[in-house]
């Protein structure tokens, strides 16, 4: 098995602001944003395990089990928005499932999951290269239904790269899948239709982008709460796509309505509201509302936003 340490390598890309509407509804539920009141109960569990951590010796826990905490606690802290300490409790997971018996699939997974730790950090090229490593140890398993999912992930990766047509390409083949595969839940296939909802468009096909963004959309009703986090990012991404299709009344209300969802659990710095607060403020600057969007961007540098300003017109297209 390869070591984890490569997925180091690489320059810094520029941030990219579709894919972390996209990637954050990718990994949701497992990395699901939580709400600041449970904050403290999320500091508090990283404490539990890592007490079972120290105690593993006396537990005779054996490498698949810590690792499998120290997952946990990566998550945790990913969800915490500590990308550092998350970083570090995914490389000591990485390192025990590399030492395990029959822990392919599980390092597989966590892979992916440093990935997306790397995208939401700007180490695009870091994150290309462990998503595409996951997908090959899936590939090399033989699962459809995880090969389907890491396609998706890596889709979310060239997103995030400005690789609009090899993102239409992953995202269109973890669609193709996931609709048909036993075991894929609502949630695996929403997050693939969004990514590929907004590949298409980006690649000038949003009339496909339209149709995907419609069924996510579905999906996610069906599935979610309204006022769900993954009910925000969908419809955030139909207003993204409504727009490009020249909507212009659908849009605004679509992103509205995904701004105020979000706004509901997460904090006002937090990069998935301020990315989506960006794509409103860049859709009311095209239709001439320059006095609300600068409302909006004065918020946003109330907030200490540092990316606010990056905007997806200015971004690489096909």
């Amino acid at each position: 098995m390869a070591r984890y340490s490569s997925c180091l390598s690489g320059r810094r890309s520029t941030p990219f602001l579709v894919w972390l509407l996209a990637a954050s509804l990718s990994s949701f539920p497992a990395y699901a944003v939580i709400a600041q009141l449970e904050t403290q109960s999320t500091i508090k569990r990283i404490a539990q395990y890592q007490t079972m951590i120290d105690a593993a010796s006396r537990l005779k826990l054996n490498e698949m089990q810590v690792g499998n905490l120290w997952a946990q606690v990566a998550s945790d802290y990913q969800d915490l928005a500590e990308f550092t300490r998350a970083e570090a409790a995914y490389t000591h997971a990485l390192a025990l499932y590399e030492r395990a018996d029959d822990a392919q699939e599980r390092y597989a997974v966590t892979l992916g999951d440093l990935g997306s730790l790397y995208g939401m950090t700007g180490r695009f090229d870091a994150e290309e290269n462990c998503r595409k490593r996951s997908l090959a140890i899936f590939e090399k398993l033989g699962d459809p239904l995880q090969i389907a999912r890491a396609q998706a992930w890596l889709a979310d990766g060239y997103l995030a790269m400005g690789k609009n047509k090899l993102a239409e390409r992953y995202s269109s083949q973890a669609v193709h899948a996931l609709m048909v595969l036993p075991g894929a839940t609502n949630e695996n296939k929403a997050s693939a239709l969004v990514t590929f909802a907004y590949a298409t468009c980006l690649t000038g096909h949003c009339d496909d982008g339209l149709q995907a963004a419609k069924q996510a959309l579905a999906i996610v009703r069906e599935s979610f709460a309204p006022e769900s986090f993954a009910s925000g990012q969908t419809h955030v991404a139909m207003g993204f796509v409504k727009q490009r299709t020249g909507d212009r009344v659908d849009a605004e209300q679509e992103l509205r309505e995904g701004v105020r969802v979000l706004r509901l659990d997460l904090p006002a710095s937090h990069p998935v509201l301020t990315n989506a607060l960006t794509l409103y403020r860049n859709f009311l600057m095209e239709n001439h509302r320059d006095a609300e969007a600068r409302r909006i961007g004065e918020e946003m540098q109330r907030q200490g936003c540092s990316t606010c300003t990056v905007s997806v017109y200015g971004l690489r297209q096909p």
